[in-house]
């Protein structure tokens, strides 16, 4: 029996012009077949509007047997092509019956709320009709599994979970290789699951470690499926023979990338890996075996029991994983892990899968990965209020030319440190810091920027600081909560409406021109690219405001990093000329501006050198 019902004949009562106002109606198929209790009845077409554009009717008018059926019922919108009809409670009591074809007319009548003219659409169908379905199991694939393998089933008469539920039903034995050992498997179900809801002749069901084991070996016996209805009707299949169904070891096909740093994903592709899961006790690991040589120093033995297991961090599938190349530390305080150290690992990557007891462990795929310098990544995370914040200094519309004067400051600031600074968070990396830039201090302080990360992070052992949003801790230690950079605050700097402490006239000559706080005119699209004396005004407001937010930057991702330089203080003592680790008061308007003489500023020796050392870059 075909899977979905394809039309004897279609039509189309008269419709007015009006109905051209809607999408075309029409039905272009229903299934699955045989119905039985519970089947949600698929009606496949167009022109299946929302709600509140038009009421939706299905109409069923026919026979079975002679005995005349007709009703009408409000479906199941899915989408714009597809309804549901579930066949249940009185609709069941008047089709479904045993061995019986409902041979008539489906019919969707459409009837818009909106000023448009009601239309209908009909197939001609013959629906067979079933109290209970006869599963039949003809074939299987994979012929050799692995474990997590989706196995697919073929035949005819699987039941969609609405209407109850096919089972498989192993029974036979399995003779693993090491240990050897034969384990009786009797009667064992599996729920399977509908690979479509139109069909009845593909089902599929996950082979996890409880079914076979995991120890490689051979299942000999048969399959069957079972279909049990909601009413505990239970119908089976005549037996498949499996004369020697094959367990694999797991096993490894690649690792990629070949080359990676501290916090960058890595991926493993193969065969048999399985996800944690508590109740079973069963895991997937992977053990790195061979050596190290670092970039400077003696090689390092990684064999036996000093092997490296990395634990995934996220599983696709039972054929990819990913980790991540981590550092921890220890329980002496200190660090540790692969991704500590540049230098590279040669040797073999294994599978290593837990079940209770039981641990299979999959051939060893030779490889040299190389283990790259840590690399700081940080994140710009431009908020809604950073939109608001250029408003109101009148760059809204030239935002992308401020974004990359933000960037070329923060580059040039850590120039010669292994830093990366961008506006989109890494794909390729699972730890790297967030820089949270909005508008005004939600901490109600008036402050330019706050990094509120807990504690004085030296040597940079975290590295996936958020420097933004609410911190709970840092409150709980008396500290102002919600970090970030909050460039809306830099008004401050203003003669006319700032702070009269850090006001500077200059800011209200730089961005009077523009910003209508101070009564000026916003920029226009690309004004700053204009050769003219209002592009030149423009040009330099966009500096100077990309130049304030970089410092502020530079500054923030300075705490997070561990600096000032100096034990115990977060800022250079006293006030160094030019120096981005100074405290805010000892950073005026010009400085951070870039202005008259003053800045860029730049790192003390101490500071510079403690980033050289945290965060090398190597030739």
């Amino acid at each position: 029996m075909a899977a979905l019902v394809l039309p004897a004949s279609t039509g189309c009562e008269p419709e007015s012009t009006g109905g051209s106002l809607l999408p075309e109606l029409t039905i272009e198929r229903v299934g699955p077949v045989p119905l039985v209790g519970g089947t949600r009845l698929a009606i496949e077409g167009t022109g299946f509007v929302i709600e509140d554009v038009a009421a939706l009717i299905v109409v069923f008018q026919g026979q079975i047997s002679g005995e005349v059926i007709q009703f009408a019922v409000a479906p199941e919108r899915v989408d714009e092509s597809t309804l549901l009809v579930p066949i249940v409670g009185d609709i069941e009591q008047q089709l479904i019956r045993d061995n019986g074809v409902f041979t008539g007319r489906i019919t969707v009548i459409r009837e818009p709320t909106i000023a448009a003219e009601d239309s209908s659409v009909f197939i001609d169908v013959q629906l067979p009709v079933q109290r209970v379905l006869q599963p039949r199991l003809d074939e299987f694939t994979p012929n050799a599994l692995f474990i997590g393998e989706t196995v697919t089933l073929w035949g005819d008469n699987f039941l969609h979970p609405s209407e109850g539920a096919t089972l498989v039903q192993l029974s036979g034995t399995m003779t693993t290789t090491s240990p050897q050992r034969t384990i009786a498997i009797e009667g064992l179900q599996i729920p399977t699951e509908p690979v479509s809801a139109d069909r009845r002749n593909e089902a599929t069901f996950v082979l996890t470690p409880d079914v076979l084991g995991i120890i490689p070996g051979t299942f000999e016996g048969q399959l069957s499926l079972i279909n049990t209805t909601f009413a505990g009707v239970a119908t089976e299949s005549a037996p498949l023979v499996v004369p020697g169904l094959p367990l694999q070891e797991p096993l490894v096909a690649s690792m990629t990338p070949g080359a990676a740093s501290r916090g960058q994903w890595i991926t493993i592709e193969g065969k048999g890996f399985t996800a944690p899961d508590g109740l079973l006790k069963v895991a997937t690991v992977l053990v790195l075996e061979g050596r190290f040589s670092p970039v400077a120093g003696p090689s390092v033995s990684l064999e036996g029991p000093n092997a490296i297991t990395l634990v995934p961090d996220f599983q696709m599938s039972n054929d990819l994983v990913r980790t991540v190349l981590r550092v921890d530390v220890d329980t002496d305080g200190n660090l540790t892990g692969l991704g500590l150290i540049p230098g590279t690992f040669s040797g073999t990557l294994s599978p290593l899968v837990l079940f209770g007891t039981d641990v299979a462990r999959g051939q060893g795929l030779p490889i040299s990965f190389q283990v790259l310098p840590q690399r700081q990544v940080v994140y710009l995370k431009l908020l809604p209020a950073f939109d608001d914040a250029l408003a109101e200094f009148g760059l809204l519309l030239e935002k992308e030319r401020v974004k990359e004067r933000i960037l070329e400051v923060v580059k040039r600031d850590y120039e010669g440190i292994s830093i990366d600074f961008a506006f989109e968070p890494p794909a390729d990396f699972a730890e790297y810091s967030v820089v949270e830039i909005a508008g005004r201090d939600p901490n109600g302080k008036g402050l330019f920027g706050l990094d509120n990360t807990e504690g004085k992070d030296v040597g940079n052992v975290r590295f996936d600081d958020i420097i933004g949003g609410y911190n709970a801790q840092t409150n709980a230690d008396g500290y102002a909560a919600y970090g970030g950079v909050f460039p809306g605050e830099f008004f401050k700097f203003s003669q006319a409406i700032g702070d009269p402490i850090l006001a500077n006239p200059r800011f209200d000559e730089i961005f009077g021109a523009v910003s209508p706080l101070l009564g000026g005119e916003p920029a226009t699209a690309n004004e700053s690219l204009k050769s003219s004396s209002r592009g030149a005004l423009v040009a330099e407001a966009v500096r100077v405001y990309g130049n304030i937010v970089g410092n502020t930057i530079s500054h923030e991702i300075g705490h997070s990093l561990g600096l000032a330089a100096v034990d115990g203080n977060f800022h250079n003592i006293g006030d160094s000329p030019n120096a981005i680790m100074d405290s805010g008061f000892d950073r005026p308007f010009a400085e951070r501006a870039e202005i008259d003489g003053q800045g860029p500023a730049r790192f003390t020796e101490a500071s510079r050198r403690y980033l050289e050392r945290i965060l090398p870059v190597l030739n």
